[in-house]
């Protein structure tokens, strides 16, 4: 709370939930996944009625369950989830503009809440997009989620050799692939147990994708490779990766140059 007073990001600190809440008439749960229940519970005791309770998790759909169970009827719950941040962490990482231009996840319970988190939104610098809570969970388990996974999964395989040569040649490439496993342990395990339905179905689809390309990197005779011959199989392989290629340079250009 001292640090929190020192950058200016709060006005007076509060000892308990019950203090910080009383005359709210907007607050913002931004703890980990697991402890969404407790802090939800705490704050619908304390809050007043006609207060908008939101949260910032990466899940949707079971924070929105546990909204159902420890708010009582009627109270004006929003699910909100700012695509934004990094793999740093703690209060003297926070950054002024991190919400600026990025894309704020609004699923709502109520026509005031909604309102709200519209205000809340634009007084960030982010676009709203309201949906549910189903269809976010399955579009960030593809492209947030998984990332992640195949992230610490890639960690996993080559860690052992970066105290070698291999960490002294690693550069941009590595970095970028890697830098989300460098994020908050707490933070991707809960995402990994809440969100494991769609995860898991995306995880699915990546293992079809690699053994489809190491299907095809095996087809091609090591003799042809050692002649220079372009084998079917290499044909096969440059189609795979010109369509990944062909993919990601869409997307960049209907999402915009910051995306890159």
């Amino acid at each position: 709370m001292a640090l929190a007073l020192d950058l200016g990001a709060i006005d007076q600190p509060a000892e308990s939930i019950a203090t910080a809440v009383a005359e709210a008439e907007l607050v913002v749960l931004a703890g980990p996944i697991r402890a969404m229940p407790e802090l939800l519970r705490a704050t619908g005791l304390a809050a007043p009625a006609d207060c908008v309770i939101t949260d910032v998790a990466s899940v949707k759909a079971q924070v929105m369950r546990w909204a159902e169970q420890e708010l009582a009827a009627g109270a004006h719950f929003l699910g909100g989830h700012p695509m934004a941040g990094s793999d740093r962490q703690g209060m003297a990482a926070a950054s002024v503009d991190l919400f600026a231009g990025c894309t704020y996840c609004l699923v709502p319970t109520s026509a005031h809440a909604l309102a709200v988190g519209q205000q809340l939104v634009a007084a960030v610098g982010a676009r709203p997009r309201v949906l549910a809570a189903p269809e976010h969970d399955a579009a960030v388990a593809a492209v947030s989620h998984l990332p992640f996974v195949v992230a610490a999964a890639l960690m996993e395989a080559v860690g052992s050799e970066l105290s070698g040569l291999a960490g002294e040649l690693a550069a941009g490439g590595f970095r970028d692939t890697t830098r989300v496993a460098a994020g908050s342990v707490e933070m991707h395990a809960d995402i990994c147990q809440y969100n494991a339905p769609a995860l898991l179905e995306r995880i699915e689809h990546f293992e079809a994708a690699l053994s489809r390309l190491k299907a095809q990197l095996s087809a091609v005779p090591q003799e042809a490779r050692e002649r220079g011959e372009h084998q079917p199989a290499q044909r096969q392989l440059d189609g795979l990766f010109q369509a990944a290629r062909a993919a990601r340079l869409e997307w960049a250009a209907r999402h915009g140059a910051a995306q890159l």
